[in-house]
């Protein structure tokens, strides 16, 4: 959890609504299998897109495939 948790931390500071799911979700249940990614799940309006589509950038995240 330590590995996520600065951005975890930025999602939060940015008023960004989500849930965080997958492996880390698992861990954080107790579960023993280990993970190197962050999924969540956010909540898909119009304003709470705009605040992570900014963290997002402010990243240089990119999709992947894309040109």
């Amino acid at each position: 959890m330590t590995l996520f948790s600065a951005q975890i931390a930025a999602l939060v500071e940015a008023g960004v609504r989500f849930v965080v799911i997958g492996g880390v979700a698992a861990g954080l249940h107790g579960a023993g299998r280990a993970t190197y990614d962050l999924d969540i799940c956010y909540d898909p309006s119009d304003d709470n897109r705009e605040r992570l589509a900014g963290l997002l950038a402010q990243w240089g995240a990119c999709l992947r495939g894309v040109e």
